[in-house]
C-alpha cells in the first residue's frame, strides 16, 4: 500500500498558476524531500497534502483512502512548521500533551477540574502525561518539562516541535523547512537527529526544503520542482549523476556544476573550447557540455582556461578559471598535490571524466550519449 499518492494535483490562486501536473508517490516508510527554488510549489504541495489547501485539480491519497475532500484534522497527519509553531504560554509537557488531549478527550473532559473527580479522565491524563514524558525522553529533551519555549534554545525548541508530531504516531510527517531558523552547526547536527528519528518511527515522511544539502543528505528520494512542476523524482545518487534536466544539474551540488558552449562535429565527436571532450553525441550541432567541479583534472591534452584564482580548502583546491576560447567560466577542484601546476594570471589546460560528463540538448534535456563504438559502426 501506497503512503502518499499524490496524483495530477495543480493548484491556481485566481488567475496565477502555483502548481502545474503534479504527480508522485512516498512509499511507507519513506523519507521523500521538497526541493527547489522559492517560488517553486513545494510548499503549496505539502499544504494540499496537508489539507491546509484544496488542490484545483488532482486528488490525495493517503494510506489507500482518498482525503482529498477531508479535513486536514482527519488525514492523520502531523506536520512541523519552520516557526515551530509552540505554545508559548504553556510548559513543553503541556504543548508535548496538547495533541493527545484533543484527541482522547472531549470538551467536557479537558475541563481543568475534571481529572480531580473523574476516575477514568485520571487515568486518561495518566497515559497521556507517560506518553509525552516517553517521547522528550527519546528527543533528549525530558529534563525540560517543566520549562515553558521562551526558556529553549532553538534546538530544543526544534526537539519539542518535532515531539509534539510523534507523540501523536501519525501515518504521515510533513515537515516544512524544519531548520531553516538554526545556525549552520546546529542544522546538521538535527538534519542527523530527524533521520534517526524517521527511521525509529517508520512512518513516511515528506520534507520540504530549499536547500538542496539537506534534501540530498536526508533523503530515500528526493523530487526537485521549478516553476510549479517535478523536474526529477528519484534517489540522491540519480539526481546528482544522471539529472534529467539542465535546471535540476545546475540546482544540486556545491560549488555548482560546470556549464560550457559545445558542438558535435561532422564526425559525432563533441569539442568544448576547440579540443576534443572525449565525448560522442548522436545530436549535430551545439550542446551544452557539463562536468562538476570533482570531475576536472590537470591534463596536457584538455581545455586551455586561464587560471584567475585559487582558493586553499585544506583537503583540495578550488580552481577558478576562465576558458580561453569563449566567455565561458570553469570552476574545479584539484588535489593540493596540483598546487603548483595551477597559479592565477597563469594558462592550464583541464580535462573533464568523458565517464562523468554530461550532455544537454537546447531543450535543457539530457541527452543519451551513444557508446563511441556504435557510433563509429553506425557512420
Amino acid at each position: 500500500m501506497v503512503g502518499v499518492a499524490v496524483e495530477g494535483v495543480g493548484k491556481s490562486f485566481g488567475s496565477t498558476r502555483v502548481l502545474q501536473t503534479v504527480s508522485l508517490t512516498v512509499e511507507p516508510g519513506e523519507f521523500v524531500s521538497l526541493v527547489g527554488p522559492s517560488g517553486c510549489g513545494k510548499t503549496t504541495l505539502m499544504r494540499i497534502i496537508a489539507g491546509l489547501e484544496l488542490p484545483s485539480s488532482g486528488r490525495i491519497s493517503i494510506a489507500g483512502r482518498d482525503v482529498t475532500g477531508i479535513r486536514a484534522a482527519d488525514r492523520d497527519v502531523a506536520m512541523v512548521f519552520q516557526n515551530y509553531a509552540l505554545y508559548p504560554h504553556l510548559t513543553i509537557a503541556q504543548n508535548l500533551a496538547v495533541p493527545l488531549l484533543m484527541r482522547r478527550l472531549g470538551a467536557r473532559e479537558r475541563l481543568p477540574f475534571m481529572g480531580r473527580f473523574d476516575r477514568v479522565v485520571a487515568r486518561k491524563l495518566e497515559a497521556i502525561r507517560s506518553e509525552a514524558q516517553a517521547t522528550a525522553d527519546v528527543l533528549g529533551i525530558g529534563h525540560l518539562m517543566h520549562r515553558k519555549p521562551s526558556q529553549l534554545s532553538g534546538g530544543q525548541r526544534q526537539r519539542v516541535a518535532l515531539g509534539r508530531a510523534i507523540v501523536r504516531h501519525p501515518h504521515v510527517f510533513l515537515m516544512d523547512e524544519p531548520l531553516s531558523n538554526l545556525d549552520a552547526a546546529m542544522r546538521v547536527q538535527m538534519r542527523t537527529e530527524i533521520v534517526a528519528l524517521h527511521r525509529r518511527v517508520g512512518a513516511c515522511t515528506v520534507y520540504v526544503t530549499h536547500d538542496q544539502s539537506e534534501a540530498m543528505t536526508m533523503s530515500d528520494r528526493v523530487a526537485v520542482m521549478m516553476d510549479g512542476e517535478i523536474l526529477q523524482f528519484g534517489t540522491p545518487e540519480d539526481i546528482y549523476t544522471a539529472p534529467a534536466d539542465l535546471r535540476v544539474a545546475a540546482f544540486v551540488g556545491s560549488p555548482r556544476i560546470n556549464v560550457l558552449s559545445g558542438r558535435t562535429d561532422a564526425d559525432g565527436d563533441v569539442r568544448v573550447g576547440g579540443v576534443r571532450s572525449g565525448l560522442r553525441c548522436p545530436v549535430p550541432g551545439a550542446v551544452s557540455f557539463a562536468v562538476r567541479p570533482e570531475d576536472l583534472s590537470v591534463h596536457r591534452d584538455g581545455m586551455a582556461v586561464i587560471v584567475e584564482q585559487v582558493e586553499y580548502l585544506g583537503d583540495s583546491l578550488l580552481v577558478h578559471a576562465r576558458m580561453e576560447q569563449g566567455d565561458d567560466r570553469v570552476v574545479a577542484r584539484l588535489p593540493v598535490t596540483d598546487r603548483s601546476r595551477v597559479a592565477p594570471g597563469q594558462p592550464a589546460s583541464l580535462r573533464a571524466d568523458p565517464l562523468k560528463a554530461l550532455l544537454f540538448g537546447s531543450d535543457g534535456r539530457r541527452i543519451e550519449r551513444a557508446p563511441a563504438t556504435r557510433l563509429a559502426a553506425n557512420g
